[in-house]
């Protein structure tokens, strides 16, 4: 008799366990596409695969910095422009009613040179990076899309140097040598930014997509590849359930 209790108590702790971890039917979910070291070309052969089958009603689209910086993964300013253009008529054609695009941030370009001897760009890899900013933000604006300004932010909080405070992972803050990928607090920010762009549009039990890169995915910060912990999806996450 005394096992079959245990056994009852066992098997509620168990059903209330599972419970808990069950999101209520309203909760907001996002989800994190993120893949390193991807363009927008990429992207393209992602899509079916790993975005559409989600059916997710909106989507946050960051591609961008492989395309301008990444000297094994380039691609002309003119096909990164078209490629994000098929992206969003896509995606939307898949039933996303929000695409929302997130600007390219300006990197340290000393680090970006040491990594990438040959890029054809390296005397001007700001300019250019620039360029595919530009792009961006002309289809946002030509489609009516959601901008999720990144680049802004960053220009506004110490850009892309070489400091203790940078949102750039560096020498000074204890992120090395990349100049490229985001610190905790700033992927935090993005989340807050992401969500100001979005909270207006998504209504509950609703689903997130964050489509993208390294930078969405989290390389080397807590939770990389999921909405948990120090990504930016996870700040977005948060957000959704009300944390400030």
């Amino acid at each position: 008799m005394r096992t079959g209790r245990l056994c009852l108590t066992c098997c509620a702790a168990a059903l209330l366990a599972a419970a808990a971890a069950t999101p209520p039917a309203d909760a907001i979910r996002v989800i994190n596409k993120g893949f390193s070291g991807r363009n927008s070309r990429d992207a393209l052969k992602l899509l079916d695969a790993e975005v559409l089958p989600l059916k997710a009603q909106h989507a946050v689209l960051f591609f961008g910095m492989n395309d301008a910086m990444n000297s094994a993964n380039l691609l002309p300013l003119g096909q990164f422009e078209t490629n994000l253009v098929t992206l969003v008529t896509r995606l939307q054609a898949g039933g996303a009613r929000t695409v929302a695009l997130v600007t390219i941030h300006p990197v340290i370009e000393e680090y970006v040179r040491a990594r990438h001897p040959k890029h054809p760009q390296r005397d001007t890899l700001q300019s250019h990076l620039a360029a595919y900013d530009q792009a961006v933000r002309r289809l946002a604006q030509s489609r009516r899309l959601p901008l999720v300004d990144l680049r802004a932010w960053v220009e506004r909080n110490g850009g892309a140097a070489v400091a203790p405070d940078s949102p750039l992972r560096c020498e000074a803050n204890g992120g090395g040598r990349d100049g490229v990928h985001l610190t905790p607090a700033a992927y935090a920010q993005l989340g807050r930014l992401a969500h100001e762009a979005l909270a207006s549009h998504v209504r509950p039990g609703e689903t997130v997509v964050c489509f993208g890169d390294s930078l969405t995915f989290g390389a080397s910060v807590k939770g990389a590849g999921t909405a948990t912990g120090e990504t930016y999806p996870a700040a977005l996450q948060r957000r959704f359930e009300g944390a400030p």
